[in-house]
């Protein structure tokens, strides 16, 4: 190779050599743009119902909303994203769902009768549920994060034991409707409460294992239930409901015809008693009408009263009598004994 070959920038001399020059620059820029790849990795965009927690080896350094996040790259840097702390995460309880049960394959009467409370009336009740938590602590909930599930199957079952227990059938789902109406009323209260009941207790238990120092990093925020009690016991409840109905109808209808009676006797009584009257009013008014003349003859002759008052009745109106007759024959009541009367002869 001569001095007039060799220049500055030249290439070398032969193909494995240009080869391996190109290969050094290939892989001097891609691990340029690696480095700038990882130098720029802890930037990102942050969404609107999310949260990024910044981790400096281990340590929480800031926290930032949604929004464009700037920070070194791992390893000296970690971003967690999280939901923010108004967003609510649904959790599913499962441990109440027939189809989970672990004995359903060996006893398929299992999913009828799995996961059943019972209540404060000796009861038993089915709740199917699902809970919506908020994240208020991200630090505990990061590092809670892998045992969440479990724990909060185990809070609510414990939670859901205790208040089903204080409370009767009625107070978790109308299962007696046939109830006066101020026990349903006050079952209504107490089924409205029921949730909120629940959520407390659940959060009570949860400050609880904060207070314990295995905060879980939520709270509760809403719960969803839906109860039920198992197939053979709703045919029963059924049957009473039924029977309940049957009796208030039969009852209803004996009221109709007492109530239909008793307004047929009030007539019956009230026409009779007007009958009466009315008969009372025509006897008096007859009775007055035969003794008009008697008393008139009793008021004008006030010293004249009982045989003497009849004699001068009669003699007043035997005159007129004997006037109208075509001949009178008069015989003495004290002078014979014997008295011949013209006529037939009697029978």
């Amino acid at each position: 190779m001569t001095d007039s070959n060799i220049r500055e920038g030249a290439e070398p001399a032969g193909p494995w050599a240009q080869s391996a020059q190109r290969a050094f620059r290939f892989l001097y820029v891609a691990v340029c743009l690696a480095a700038t790849a990882w130098l720029f990795s802890g930037v990102r965009q942050v969404p609107p119902d999310s949260r990024a927690i910044v981790y400096r080896f281990g340590t929480i350094v800031r926290q930032q909303g949604a929004g464009l996040l700037l920070a070194w790259p791992r390893p000296m840097e970690h971003v967690v994203v999280l939901p923010s702390a108004e967003r609510q995460i649904e959790f599913r309880i499962d441990g109440f769902d027939p189809a989970t049960n672990p004995n359903h394959y060996l006893y398929p009467e299992a999913r009828d009768n799995a996961a059943f409370l019972l209540t404060g009336d000796a009861s038993i009740v089915h709740l199917q549920a699902t809970l919506l938590y908020r994240i208020v602590d991200p630090a505990a909930y990061i590092l809670a994060a892998e045992h969440l599930g479990p724990a909060l199957q185990r809070v609510f079952v414990v939670s859901a034991v205790s208040v089903c227990a204080a409370r009767d059938l009625d107070t978790i789902l109308v299962a007696r409707p046939e109830l006066v109406s101020g026990s349903n009323a006050a079952a209504g209260i107490g089924r409205e409460r029921l949730r909120a009941d629940l959520m407390s207790a659940i959060n009570r238990r949860l400050d609880a294992l904060g207070r314990a120092g295995a905060s879980f990093g939520i709270m509760v925020s809403r719960v969803d239930l839906a109860a039920s009690i198992p197939s053979r016991a709703k045919t029963a409840f059924d049957k009473v409901l039924v029977a309940s109905q049957e009796a208030e109808r039969d009852i209803a209808n004996a009221r109709t015809v007492a109530a239909r009676t008793a307004l047929a006797a009030n007539q019956d009584a009230d026409r009779i008693v007007t009958d009466a009257d009315a008969k009372a009013e025509e006897r008096v008014a007859e009775a007055r009408t035969r003794t008009a003349t008697i008393a008139a003859l009793a008021h004008g002759s006030p010293g004249l009263s009982g045989a003497t008052l009849l004699n001068r009745i009669y003699f007043d109106r035997i005159g007129a009598i004997l006037a109208d007759a075509a001949r009178v024959d008069t015989v003495d009541h004290n002078g014979g004994i014997n008295l011949i009367l013209p006529g037939p002869v009697p029978q």
